[in-house]
């Protein structure tokens, strides 16, 4: 996976709390509700600092005053608070929630026109929410985000889960084509910290290597599917299918396996809706391999192929609903992924990626250093650089001709502790 601009990794400290225990107060609180002499209760933290340059694309032939902000400097803090409560053998509980602040200086206000021309209107997936922003005080800004909140109950036929949850799909590790929850791609935050949405979502095991899962997603859009994964030798099967506000369908089939030293997977999908302008179907599928060479170096080789997507002029982009609500993400139709990561001492990490949009040329490279600094802390610089012909003003209008053209250069330190 192309390395992201924020890791985090978890951990988390247990304790098991009597009723009546005194001290964190919705831990103290849950806890008395469980009506037993004994309930176990998990509870960690997660906290981070950092800060971040980011120098961001001109356009061409725009006048200054109507440019963008050339650069500006981020700090943030945040905290996240999580807790899982068992309050019997077949039941958990379990809530996350966390505070974020931001601080900015930049250049200039600039004109945001450009940004705002780009900017999809993602898909819903939360029924009900906080509002994220609790101060907006430029250059000062404070949000929250109630990012788990379920009740798991283990029944004896599967899970069942009723709540805020994190759901994901697929095997491929940048583009999957049947990740349309909440997908990630290039510049998500925290790839190992999947965002929660609202559902119900129930996991059948099918024997020793086989599963079920059975869903509904629900907010201001919604999500059906149905997930079957299983295993054959070798092989690894995931087979999914889903429909998005009933409009939208995805069937995929994906496979994993390995060939020697060498781990394989491919998946793809068949996507077809009949809203306007997008009626028809589409196709995407991935390719990937790893491998451990020279000792210690891990790589990673990823092709995509998205036949939703344009060669060329990018402005086709903003009339099409699956890429203006996030089912799809990548503009162009062909991609190359590239990963090397190496330790470089047992406290040191290192990582170069490199992805390639076949269409259009463009590159943007990727890297991190990782320190471990002890007592599950960490000190990472990352950075994000891309070469790639910059947007610009032709016959009076903003064109992008390479997709990685829009992205700013982006280099940050972030430190982070679970506790």
């Amino acid at each position: 996976m192309i390395p992201s601009l924020n890791v985090k990794r978890n951990g988390r400290s247990r304790l098991v709390v009597a009723r009546g225990f005194i001290g964190h107060g919705v831990v103290a609180a849950l806890v008395g509700l469980a009506g037993s002499a004994q309930a176990e209760v998990d509870v960690w933290w997660d906290l981070s600092a950092g800060a971040e340059a980011v120098a961001y694309p001109q356009i061409k032939g725009l006048p200054d005053e109507s440019q963008p902000p050339g650069w500006a400097l981020d700090q943030t803090l945040s905290g996240r608070l999580n807790l899982a409560w068992y309050p019997t053998t077949s039941l958990e509980v379990g809530v996350h929630y966390g505070l974020a602040e931001q601080a900015r200086l930049a250049q200039a206000d600039g004109d945001d026109a450009l940004q705002r021309a780009l900017e999809s209107d993602p898909a819903n997936f939360r029924w009900r929410d906080l509002d994220a922003t609790l101060v907006d005080d430029d250059p000062v800004r404070i949000r929250q985000n109630l990012d788990r909140a379920y009740v798991r109950a283990y029944p004896g036929l599967g899970d069942i889960t009723l709540g805020r949850q994190p759901i994901s799909f697929g095997l491929a590790r940048v583009y999957s084509p049947v990740d349309v929850i909440l997908p990630t791609g290039l510049l998500a935050q925290e790839p190992d910290y999947r965002a929660g949405v609202d559902a119900v979502r129930w996991l059948v095991p099918l024997g020793a290597v086989s599963e079920l899962d059975l869903g509904w997603v629900f907010g201001d859009d919604s999500v059906v599917f149905a997930r079957g994964y299983t295993q054959a030798g070798r092989f690894t099967w995931e087979a999914t299918a889903l429909t998005v506000n009933q409009e939208h369908q995805v069937l995929g089939l994906g496979t994993q396996t390995s060939m020697g030293d060498w781990g394989l997977w491919q998946e793809m999908a068949l996507l077809a809706t009949e809203q306007e302008p997008d009626g028809g179907t589409g196709f995407r599928a991935t390719l990937g391999v790893d491998q451990q060479i020279l000792g210690d170096v891990y790589v990673v080789a990823e092709y995509h192929f998205n036949s939703l997507g344009v060669d060329g002029d990018y402005a086709e982009i903003s009339n099409s609903g699956w890429h203006q609500t996030g089912l799809v993400s990548p503009w162009g139709r062909h991609y190359l992924s590239l990963q090397a990561s190496k330790p470089l001492s047992p406290l040191w990490q290192a990582s170069l990626g490199q992805a390639v949009n076949l269409s259009d040329g463009g590159l943007l490279f990727t890297g991190a250093f990782s320190r471990s600094m002890g007592n599950n802390s960490t000190l990472d610089l990352t950075f994000m650089h891309a070469l790639a012909e910059r947007p610009e003003v032709i016959d009076d209008e903003p064109r992008i001709l390479d997709e990685y053209g829009v992205y700013p250069s982006r280099i940050q330190v972030n430190w982070s502790t679970v506790f």
